[in-house]
């Protein structure tokens, strides 16, 4: 059985763990959201059903707070787009597409 490095494991699952760091980063961002939504200025934290995830990348959340969950959200959106770049570009170097014509 073959052995795998630290490094051949990033490489196979770069993918997987640029989206997980993803996620847990936006989720950072909503608990850190101070609160306000389109329905209830006043309201308290990040409403999945009341808030957009745009919500997150604003300097000031709805209720006039400053939003400290907006870095968190930035770079959990940078850590999406590098998943989906590493994505697209393996399968394209991985697959062979014949032209047309």
């Amino acid at each position: 059985m073959e052995s795998l490095t630290i490094k051949q494991i990033v490489q196979k699952h770069s993918v997987l763990i640029c989206l997980v760091i993803s996620v847990i980063l936006i989720v950072i961002a909503t608990l850190l959201y101070p609160g306000g939504s389109l329905l209830d200025k006043n309201s308290i934290g990040f409403g999945w059903s009341k808030n957009f995830i745009s919500n997150l990348f604003a300097a000031k959340a709805i209720n006039g707070a400053e939003n400290p969950g907006r870095i968190w959200a930035i770079i959990g959106m940078a850590f999406q787009s590098v998943g989906y770049g590493v994505f697209f570009y393996s399968y394209v170097k991985k697959n062979s597409f014949k032209t047309m014509g």
